[in-house]
């Protein structure tokens, strides 16, 4: 079971490398081989992407609760 988790764990870091060095080659026009010198630092800005559009979508799920529990405070007032 551990053995099977690693190897994929380890076929996606590859699977990841790979997609990633090519997406560098086709953006650059450098070859694979030449792409992969690039494949940490690109990983590192997607991931801050991520992380990006991930906070963002938090804090506006953060506010449309906030709204919807205004919405519904008001409303329950106007029934009393």
């Amino acid at each position: 079971m551990v053995r099977s988790i690693l190897l994929l764990a380890a076929g996606a870091a590859i699977g990841a490398a790979l997609l990633i060095a090519h997406r560098v080659s086709q953006e650059t026009g450098k070859s694979m081989p030449e792409a992969f010198a690039d494949v940490p630092s690109e990983a590192k800005r997607i991931l801050s992407e991520v992380k990006q559009r991930a906070e963002g979508a938090v804090e506006r799920g953060r506010q449309a609760y906030q709204q919807k529990l205004s919405e519904i405070d008001q409303e329950l007032g106007g029934i009393s």
